[in-house]
């Protein structure tokens, strides 16, 4: 059947559900899925991202890849869970949030000997070249600029942690 639109396919009346295990996408079509290589170790990633709508989905894209996930999104905050808990395997570091901005919360990760091997990926849309190489002085593992490739992210994410 053609509809107004030009779009040849089944009308909404003949559209068979799908089993309850595939999933579907906005339009009712199956999703195809996809074998992602996941970290066995379930190894902690501290979020740092102001953004909810971001922080969701990184959140979302990390934890289906395997990682344990902790998503904050003010400086002063992440400062507190770094010092109060266990240190993670990796932190991903927005620059611009309340708080206590990325870079001086990455100068303090630098500074404190519990913490100063963790890796950190800094994640901004400061995209200055004297930006990226603040974050790199300041000991930044990775520099991602946004817009970025959030699959690209977590295999940069990947990387950093099995070189840890």
């Amino acid at each position: 059947m053609t509809t107004d639109n030009g779009f040849s396919g089944p009308a909404d009346d003949e559209r068979t559900e799908p089993p309850p295990s595939v999933r579907t996408g906005s339009d009712g079509e199956p999703i195809e899925e996809r074998t992602v290589e996941t970290d066995d170790g379930s190894s902690h990633v501290l979020l740092l991202e102001d953004d909810d709508s971001l922080r969701r989905l990184l959140t979302h894209k990390l934890e289906s890849s395997g990682y344990e996930t902790t998503a904050l999104a003010d400086g002063r905050e992440c400062w507190s869970f770094l010092t109060n808990e266990a240190p993670p395997d990796l932190v991903l570091l927005d620059v611009m949030v309340p708080g206590l901005d990325g870079f001086r919360l990455l100068g303090r990760i630098r500074n404190d000997d519990r913490l100063a091997d963790v890796p950190v990926i800094v994640l901004t849309a400061r995209s200055r070249e004297e930006d990226a190489a603040k974050g790199f002085d300041l000991g930044a593992d990775d520099y991602v600029m946004k817009p970025f490739s959030p699959s690209a992210l977590v295999a940069r994410v990947r990387r950093a942690i099995s070189e840890s």
